[in-house]
């Protein structure tokens, strides 16, 4: 076949005419930049230009695409593509940016067709396009901004993606150095920060390029940051996470911008001093006599020279004992509005490497086929249609099912279907959704293996006594992360007996200890190399039972003669569970004669998460309670004299792990639920109590006082329109109003939020309302439709998104964020702006319907559009 791509006319053999375009285009055309997202056409991550138009190319056949015009994000140009892309670049639209290449090229092909569309034209086209990082608000606006460039401004230039930079192995004098693991000055001037913490869409390569840049006194535009690792030395490991003492190398809680605040600072701070002092002694002049200015080193006498050519001289000269980061008084880029990610054009033009991308000489591509039921195992298996499948070389049977090796991954996708495996389910999960709730609810009520993990004042007493009281059950369900890189991984075994992993993970260490046991080599012999990743959300923080393992297993089955790349499909990715635990609350609350909250009493049943982290366990789980499923429970904002937590880990055979947000997810929707029942019990305002209970915590306090004024709480709103308010202690100080409103067809809608929120200082203050506003989304996602189901038998019956629906553009609120300027230390946003969107919608749609909703997701009981 010959097909016309990206202005060429290229040769494709036969066999693939039924293959999707998509993997002919990647796997047999080795352009990387279109990306699989569900392979059944629900999410548009594949999106090419076909003769102008948006198509999916996951469900076009490539024989379908002979004599046509086919155009993928490496050959997109021209006016409207630059315009489309400037927009994007400027507005600060991407996060992890894997879907940032088709939203582009439908962005295009909207304006090619409708040079100024509304937003309800912008709504209708890009609705199926999925982003799960929540970038929708600035997609809409960046596509108006690229009609207004079109329609008056000045012709925008290409965006041009900078020459990749590798991470690169730390030698011994790097180690012991106290700059170098973290800072290089490359002989062109550029500076690179070696980032501790993966990027994975949260920002944090823009926030230490942000601190780098401010403590060197250096041009923005001239820093780089590359994700590092491998980095264990003689003093432990100097990528460790200092929240975590600093003993191995994690990302997550929303700690990147918490914990490093102090360590880049530091670093940066250690360069110039190296760098004055080699301009110093180069000129011969005293050094407090030197000073920079944008990358600049400059003294009274006129003499001047560059980072780049004091570089080699500096890293020869000691660390000054006062080199001491800058006082907040002289920052130039910190707290200042204006700063644009770092990794946003490569991620525009398809450029960025993820994992699904990695490539190496000879190497062969896996998919795996995961039982139907939890715990399920081979009791017997056909391989030979498979086998017989052209471009298939191998299937291997692994510890959590068969995998299919190919040369392609629509080959090996074809294997996989002429599998036939029967399967054992003696130890399998056999309940469906239906009957482990009633056995969380069941467990609830006889509190029969609770474990007291809070007991203040006279609970019992309290509620005998009180005026007002409030018993209230509220049940939340299991939660995929689904973000839009399906999981992968990728190794090879090196000559020397070095195991090389490629991986977007966020915890290198789980990596290593994984992947040198199930290979047998010793742990320093593992090296690993973190891809960005496109979206985690938790998922990435996985120890084992993931693609890292089943990439290793299918590699030493085959005597280590090839590189293996594991790639989920979307399905297979359900499959494998690792979901947010379900779980349910029991909360009596009681009020006395003066309508004050004098008693609190949550019971909680739920699978622990805390147990599948290793290390993370030791310090999370203690006495037989989990804090990853009891925090925002056992540590509200809320000052209350007589207060019992109560918590029951349920068992199962489902895997789970952390999730945005992790516990706070289930435990404030219970949490700032009851508050409201309660407050309607005793009559009280929402806005009122919470101000009460918040006296001694005057942070969270400000937010709640400052978003109930923004978002005009207490005033009269129009018919079928109502609010909702939640308040949260959650990694920073928070709180949000929900208003929604009731169409004609009994239809709820999210029609606006307003969130304020004290984060410490704002380093990149536009990063954090992108972080905000696409935690939001995420929170209404998971509220309003958010549930994977298992199936009569525990057969798993959420598999795509068809059956997962996930927050699109044409359900996007208005979003005011309102950043509190603070003088503290940074605290996360990842994750800050998640829990308490499902109560505040909640508080919300009782307040409009009358009908207090107490189990997710809210379609469920509601339609929700």
């Amino acid at each position: 076949m010959k097909l016309a791509v990206n202005g060429a006319d290229v040769e494709v053999d036969d066999r693939h005419a039924k293959t999707p375009l998509l993997w002919v285009l990647r796997d047999v055309l080795g352009m990387r930049g279109t990306k699989f997202g569900c392979g059944g056409g629900f999410c548009a991550a594949c999106t090419v230009l076909i003769d102008g138009k948006n198509t999916k190319s996951c469900q076009t056949a490539t024989e379908r695409a002979v004599g046509k015009t086919i155009t993928t994000v490496e050959g997109a140009a021209g006016p409207v593509v630059d315009a489309v892309r400037n927009a994007w670049h400027e507005g600060n639209v991407v996060q992890c940016g894997y879907c940032q290449p088709g939203q582009t090229l439908a962005a295009v092909s909207l304006l090619e067709a409708n040079p100024v569309p509304d937003d309800a034209a912008i709504d209708t086209w890009m609705s199926g396009n999925l982003c799960r990082c929540g970038t929708y608000p600035r997609i809409r606006a960046a596509i108006h901004a690229a009609a207004v460039t079109l329609t008056d401004g000045p012709e925008p230039a290409p965006l041009i993606a900078p020459d990749e930079i590798e991470d690169r192995r730390l030698t011994a004098e790097d180690l012991v150095d106290p700059v170098h693991p973290y800072i290089r000055i490359r002989p062109d001037g550029t500076i690179v920060a070696y980032s501790s913490q993966i990027e994975m869409g949260q920002g944090i390569h823009t926030g230490l390029a942000t601190i780098v840049a401010e403590e060197l006194d250096a041009d923005f535009d001239s820093v780089r940051v590359v994700n590092a690792a491998n980095g264990r030395g003689p003093n432990g490991d100097v990528y460790g996470n200092p929240d975590l003492g600093s003993a191995f190398q994690l990302t997550g809680a929303s700690n990147s911008m918490k914990g490093f605040w102090v360590r880049y600072r530091l670093a940066a701070a250690r360069a110039r001093s190296r760098l004055v002092a080699a301009a110093a002694e180069a000129w011969g002049v005293p050094a407090a006599e030197v000073e920079i200015e944008n990358g600049v080193l400059r003294h009274g006498s006129g003499r001047r020279a560059t980072f780049a050519e004091l570089a080699t001289r500096a890293e020869q000269l000691p660390v000054q004992d006062d080199a001491q980061p800058k006082d907040a008084a002289d920052y130039k880029l910190i707290g200042r509005e204006g700063r644009l990610r770092v990794d946003a054009v490569p991620k525009i033009l398809g450029a960025t490497r993820y994992t699904i991308d990695q490539s190496l000489p000879g190497m062969l591509t896996a998919v795996v086929l995961h039982p139907p039921r939890f715990g399920a195992t081979i009791a017997s298996l056909d391989d030979q249609a498979a086998l017989a499948e052209a471009g298939v070389t191998a299937v291997v049977p692994i510890e959590e099912g068969v995998a299919v090796v190919a040369e392609t991954v629509a080959d090996a996708q074809r294997g996989l279907r002429a599998l036939v495996v029967e399967w054992d389910d003696t130890h399998a999960e056999r309940r469906s959704t239906a009957e482990l709730l009633a056995e969380h609810l069941r467990l609830l009520e006889s509190g029969e293996n609770a474990v007291t993990a809070r007991d203040d004042g006279d609970v019992d007493q309290a509620l005998a006594d009180a005026s007002s009281t409030v018993d209230a059950t509220y049940a939340l369900p299991y939660l995929s992360h689904a973000p839009m890189e399906p999981n992968n991984a990728a190794c090879r075994m090196r000559e020397d007996g070095v195991l090389d992993v490629w991986v977007g993970t966020e915890a290198p260490e789980y990596v290593k200890m994984n992947a040198s046991s199930i290979a047998g080599v010793d742990k320093e012999q593992v090296e690993v190399y973190i891809t960005f990743a496109g979206g985690s959300f938790g998922l990435h923080s996985s120890a084992e039972h993931d693609p890292t393992a089943e990439a290793v297993q299918i590699a030493r089955a085959l005597d280590w003669r090839h590189p293996i790349k594991v790639q989920s499909l979307r399905e297979e990715e359900f499959k494998v569970g690792r979901y947010r635990a379900m779980a349910v609350h029991r909360v009596r609350a009681g009020a006395d004669a003066d309508d004050r909250l004098t008693a609190w009493h949550q019971q909680i049943v739920a699978e622990p998460t805390s147990v599948n982290l290793p290390f993370v366990r030791d310090v999370m789980f203690k006495n037989g309670v989990d804090f990853f499923t009891t925090t925002g429970a056992v540590d509200p904002p809320y000052a209350v004299e007589n207060f019992r937590l109560e918590s029951t880990n349920f068992e199962s055979s489902i895997p789970t792990m952390v999730w945005r947000s992790v516990g706070n997810s289930h435990t404030e929707f219970a949490r700032e639920s009851a508050i409201d029942e309660l407050a309607i019990a005793a009559g009280r305002d929402p806005v009122g109590l919470r101000r009460e209970l918040l006296a001694g915590s005057p942070r969270t306090l400000r937010a709640l006082e400052l978003v109930a004024e923004r978002a005009d709480w207490g005033s009269p709103l129009s018919e079928g329109r109502a609010r909702g308010i939640a308040s949260s202690g959650f990694l920073g100080h928070s709180a949000q109003v929900t208003e929604v409103s009731l169409d004609e067809r009994g239809r709820v809608h999210v029609d606006r939020i307003v969130f304020a929120l004290d984060c410490g200082r704002n380093v990149n203050p536009d990063l954090i309302r992108a972080q905000v506003e696409g935690g939001l989304l995420w929170g209404v996602s998971a509220a309003a439709w958010g549930e994977v189901v298992l199936g009569e038998g525990g057969d798993i019956v959420t598999q795509n998104f068809d059956t997962y629906p996930v927050m699109r553009m044409r359900s996007v609120p208005q979003i005011e964020v309102h950043l509190i300027d603070s003088t503290e230390p940074p605290t996360g946003v990842g994750e800050v702006s998640v829990p308490s969107v499902a109560p505040a919608l909640a508080n919300a749609i009782a307040a409009l319907t009358g009908t207090r909703i107490r189990q997710l997701p809210f379609s469920k009981t509601i339609k929700i559009y």
